[in-house]
């Protein structure tokens, strides 16, 4: 067996290995040193199903701030809207706007109990409007202790 080429890429010589394999011609891969071995009467026609291929063995520029890119990325990856332009809604970054977010929510449930109290018996009852001023309910609920433990943590660090 003689050497037919030495490549510059591990790739290369997989894919023109899986080539020579689908067309049953014989021949040798050296993985650690890159070459492809057969026999000198099959040379011309591995070096032509090569040259076929169009294959980049040209070098490749790594580029120097990938790292540093994965560094940000892994640092920040838990920050939200830091890889969205930093705008987050104001709601999330600012518990004092709570009680205007409360008032927000609430308004339906309220609006749900002054109708459900003014019900006649005969009328109809929703269900799903029902499930959805529950909903509403306990997000509002939740909003306020939020806020709540949040006044009281406040309290405590003046």
């Amino acid at each position: 067996m003689i050497e037919i080429k030495k490549f510059k890429f591990a790739s290369n010589l997989e894919y023109v290995h899986l080539i020579l394999d689908e067309q049953k011609i014989p021949h040798f891969i050296d993985v650690e040193n890159l070459n492809l071995f057969s026999e000198d009467i099959k040379k011309e026609n591995i070096l032509q199903i090569i040259n076929s291929l169009n294959l980049d063995e040209s070098e490749v520029e790594v580029d120097e701030n990938f790292q540093k890119d994965f560094e940000d990325w892994h640092s920040n990856s838990l920050n939200p809207g830091h890889f969205t332009g930093g705008q987050i809604p104001f709601f999330l970054w600012n518990v004092k706007n709570y009680p205007f977010l409360l008032f927000t929510i609430c308004f339906v449930p309220i609006i749900s109990i002054v109708i459900m109290l003014f019900m006649q018996e005969g009328d109809n009852v929703d269900f799903y409007g029902n499930l959805i001023f529950i909903f509403y309910l306990i997000i509002a609920i939740s909003m306020l202790v939020q806020w709540i433990k949040y006044k009281k943590r406040t309290k405590i660090e003046r």
